[in-house]
This record gives C-alpha cells, structure tokens and sequence, in this order.
C-alpha cells in the first residue's frame, strides 16, 4: 500500500476524534513516526538543540539517514520500517527540520561534517552506516572521506557533491540565481513535487497544507543556507577515494535535480562503490521505491556488518 495513502488513513481516524484541522498534519506525522518505530529525542550539538528520531535495538548496529535540502527526517519515514533489526538514528540537521536556524552559525559543509562528528561522539557511536539523500549525501559522503574508520558502509542516495558532467534543471535554474526548491508562494509546491518526483505522489489535503505553510515560513532562512553552501561549491572528488567503506551509489533515472551523470564522478573516486539505478524513479528513492531501496540498502548493510573483535 502506498505510504501516503497509510498517512491519508491516519489523519482521517484523527478527523473521527475530533482533533482541529489546525493540528492534524503535526498529530499525523507524528503517529506516522510511531507507527515506523521512531521516538523524538534531542541532544545539545554546536548551540543547537538537534532533534532526532530513533528507533529499533540499542545493542543493534546504528544506522544515520541524512535528509536533503529543504527536507527533514519525515523523508525516512517509509524505508525506516524495513530495518527495525538495526538502531534508526534519523536527525533534523541544523538548519532545517524541528533542529532549526540558528542566524548566527555557519551552514558549510567542513561546520556540518563536524556536527555529525559531534552527534554521533555524544551517542558514544564508535561506528555507523551512514546513508544520505542529496545534500543528506554530500553530507554522508565528506564524513565517511574525514573519518573513514568510524563508516562501516556508506549510501548515497541522488547525492549532491560533484560537478554533474550533464547539468540538470535544478542546477541550470541554481546558476541563474533561481532555487527551485524553495517554497515561496503555495503554487511552488507542486512544481517542487514535479520536480523531485518521477510521478507526482498523493497528499491527503490537510498535509499538504501543512508543508506549503511550514515550507514558506522556512524559505527565507533555507535560501541563506543553499547560498553559502552552493556559493562555495566544494567538490569532494579529491576527496571521495579516502572512503573506505562499502559503498552503495542509488540514483532514479529521472532526477531533475541532481543528474544521473553524477554518477560517474562519484564511481572515479570510489571504484569499490557499486551502483544501482531505479528505472521510473526520480530525486528521492526512499520515498518514490521505499521497497527496492530498503532492499538495495539491505545488501549493503550485511556487506558493512560489524566484525566480532579478535581477542588479543
């Protein structure tokens, strides 16, 4: 069954409670992330108070989904549930989510590589699978280059952080100054879904509203993020062959965001990654084919399994 669909349900059990229109989508989401496992926690990093939601085993092997631009951890919500055997660690990065802006930090990518250092030091994580969608993947992928030994297997999902040979819609619209997935006016909404999707989903109503609502409130403060960190523009591809890890690179054929020609960058600095494409799929694989991505994502996780320590 579609996810939506399961979301759409929730919401209309929470109609039948007689819950106010104003606080449907906010109770839905957060049944939704009850009903994948996830449980809200907060832990102080950088002067942030970061949200993350956790799930499954704390003796299980930890495994970090990173969302992208101008998302949130709800955008792990339908692949979560298929790895309840690991420990689902899924934050809201600064600068987005329920973590929020801070108008006096930096949002490069060295200050939020050294972030996710600090979360995952402060979970006295001594090693994790780290998985990143877009700028989540730009993220995941300079980690796992910095700190090789603490990335037991690696995912990027349509990740950003290489010069894309074939420049997509998205990036051509970026040069001219025009961010396409800012929502500024609720008529952005669709064509943000047209954009990142390979075929539009269905959204009950009331949430839908809620995200154009939430989406506008953040557009100014997400615009001052992607112009530091797309200003910059730092390459990793003098950087992705420190990766060590078992690597998986997914990519939907249809991404108009990021092109599917980044891959072969990103297959030039991690010769041992492999590659997968989801035929019919577009920027966000989790949430377009939650299914073949949970089952992808599975190979690599039993390839990346934590070795029993030798004794001495």
């Amino acid at each position: 069954m579609n996810g939506w669909l399961v979301i759409g349900a929730i919401g209309l059990l929470l109609v039948g409670v007689g819950l106010s229109w104003r606080h449907w989508a906010v109770a839905m989401l957060a049944l939704a992330r009850r009903r994948a496992g996830l449980r809200r926690h907060t832990v102080g990093v950088d002067g942030f108070e970061l949200v993350y939601y956790a799930g499954g085993p704390r003796s299980a092997e930890p495994l970090i989904f990173l969302h992208g631009f101008s998302a949130d951890s709800s955008n792990w919500l339908l692949l979560a549930p298929h790895f309840r055997d690991y420990r689902v660690l899924v934050p809201d990065l600064p600068g987005f989510g329920e973590t929020g802006y801070l108008g006096n930090k930096s949002y490069a990518l060295d200050c939020q590589v050294a972030r996710l250092k600090d979360f995952i030091d402060i979970l006295r994580l001594e090693r994790v699978h780290l998985v990143g969608n877009s700028l989540g993947g730009y993220l995941a992928a300079a980690f796992a280059a910095a700190h090789p030994e603490r990335v037991a297997s690696l995912g990027l999902f349509n990740a950003a952080g290489v010069d894309m040979p074939k420049r997509s819609p998205f990036y051509e619209a970026a040069l001219a100054g025009d961010n396409l997935l800012l929502l500024r006016k609720p008529a952005d909404f669709d064509a943000i879904l047209k954009l990142v999707y390979h075929r539009k989903p269905y959204l009950p109503g009331f949430l839908r509203d809620h995200l154009i609502a939430l989406g506008m409130a953040q557009a100014a403060d997400q615009d001052l993020i992607f112009q530091e960190v797309f200003g910059q523009r730092v390459w990793l591809d003098d950087k992705l062959p420190s990766i060590s890890a078992p690597t998986l690179i997914l990519w939907g054929d249809d991404d108009r965001v990021l092109d599917i020609s980044s891959i072969q960058l990103f297959k030039a600095g991690i010769p041992h990654a492999k590659i997968a494409i989801l035929a019919q799929c577009g920027h966000v694989p989790m949430l377009e084919k939650p299914r073949p991505t949970a089952r992808l994502l599975r190979q690599l996780l039993e390839e990346g399994r934590f070795k029993p320590s030798q004794p001495e």
